[in-house]
């Protein structure tokens, strides 16, 4: 994890603990949060990868508890470093698991994975990498516990939440995933924020498809920096993220946020220019010339999050050829 851009704090509120999941992932581990008051709460449980369980296990024991005393799981969004474990925790415990709307068809798998590669040859991702993907969610697959569909709560932005001992107010808010949730608690000041805020990185405005949409896929990082208001708005006095420290001065986050992708946008745009109606594959090679395997599909995603600041600006336009192309106006 890199420095971060805002105060950090040390000790976090009564009743919340917080333990590192590992991952294998270039993001490093997943901060799992455990509310402690009745009914007790999990919020993202991590993935089944190294030695996921034991530590959750270990940890619930340190305050007297095991598998069985978890009365609800919390999943801010269906990453597998975050729920990957969310299955087995909520079996054992014979609790619902909660998450955003949008999140629910890709907890249950439910994904139109032609679609998705359709999408993803809109790329002009050469043809001899294309394989790498089915290789990836195929070995994801496996640290991924299966979900009972019976045991999941849809969660609609505005719900009010009674976890952990205290009500909580659901933030759902498209952006590094289409229902991402956060957990806003207006007496203490205090957000649980998954990914949608962190110290010291922003979130990937992560591809994810949309048949609704003419590039068949959501404009995440469009959405996500129109979420950021309502977050300064709130301005809460301690936030726990998905990945590093609690922190706070949300306010100097989102500055230092609008900023990074302001230069980054810029950056792109000159790319775009001098690669004369690049792919989005060639445009990720250009911006991150070492990036290879998976990671590919992480770099087109930042990629064309500033592309799209770029059109809804009026600064580029795009070519919806096969492959899909991007030029300058």
């Amino acid at each position: 994890m890199r420095e971060p851009l805002v105060p950090t704090l040390d000790r976090l509120p009564e009743s919340v603990r917080r333990f590192e999941l590992p991952t294998p992932f270039p993001v490093g581990p997943v901060n799992c949060y455990l509310l402690l008051d009745d009914p007790v709460t999990v919020v993202d449980p991590g993935m089944l990868y190294a030695d996921s369980v034991a530590t959750l296990t270990a940890e619930l024991a340190k305050v007297g508890l095991d598998a069985a005393d978890v009365g609800a799981v919390v999943v801010t969004h269906a990453h597998p470093d975050h729920y990957g474990t969310a299955g087995w925790l909520a079996e054992r415990a014979g609790a619902p698991i909660y998450a955003g709307r949008a999140e629910v068809p890709k907890l249950l798998e439910n994904r139109d994975r032609d679609q998705l590669y359709t999408l993803i040859r809109s790329f002009g991702i050469p043809e001899e990498m294309l394989g790498v993907f089915p290789a990836f969610y195929g070995a994801v697959r496996e640290w991924l516990h299966d979900i009972d569909e019976s045991r999941v709560i849809a969660v609609d932005d505005g719900d009010e939440l009674r976890l952990g001992g205290r009500t909580l107010q659901a933030l759902v808010t498209p952006g590094h995933a289409a229902g991402h949730l956060s957990l806003w608690e207006p007496v203490s000041s205090r957000l649980l924020s998954g990914d949608h805020l962190l110290p010291a990185i922003t979130p990937n405005p992560l591809v994810e498809l949309d048949g609704d949409s003419d590039l068949l896929r959501r404009r995440s990082l469009v959405d996500y920096l129109g979420s950021l208001d309502r977050f300064e708005a709130l301005d809460p006095q301690v936030v726990l993220p998905g990945h590093g420290p609690a922190f706070t001065s949300v306010g100097a986050l989102v500055t230092a946020t609008r900023a990074h992708h302001e230069r980054r946008a810029e950056e792109i745009h000159a790319h775009i220019s001098r690669l004369v109606e690049p792919t989005a594959y060639e445009l990720s090679r250009a911006v991150f010339p070492h990036i290879d395997g998976f990671e590919i599909l992480l770099a087109i995603s930042e990629v064309l999050g500033h592309v799209d600041l770029l059109v809804a600006d009026g600064d580029v336009v795009i070519d919806l050829g096969s492959p899909t192309r991007y030029a300058p106006t």
